[in-house]
């Protein structure tokens, strides 16, 4: 099943009208939201990191940011191993 995608702008008014008192069955028939769930993550999303966070996505937290930049660190160290074999076997191919 495809999710749906919706735009920064409505979730944000329907985030809005939520706030103002109108009920989750009543946005999920006038915007034809799918998911009563959905307004209900939006409106925590917005609760806790902000209109932004609808519109770029919720900040990774320390323990992913720690974990890609291990990967990355990881990969890095990988890609000089490889580049100093190829060097070596250029350098075995010339001499």
């Amino acid at each position: 099943m495809k999710q749906m995608k919706y735009p920064y702008e409505l979730k944000k008014q329907v985030v809005e009208l939520f706030f103002e008192g109108e009920s989750v069955p009543e946005l999920t028939k006038r915007f034809s939201i799918k998911s009563r769930r959905r307004i209900y993550d939006w409106v925590a999303i917005v609760r806790e990191h902000g209109y932004t966070a609808l519109e770029y996505g919720v900040p990774k937290t320390t323990n992913e940011k720690d974990r890609e930049t291990s990967d990355l660190k990881k990969e890095n160290a990988r890609l000089k191993l490889e580049n100093e074999y190829l060097k070596k076997v250029l350098d075995l191919r010339r001499g």
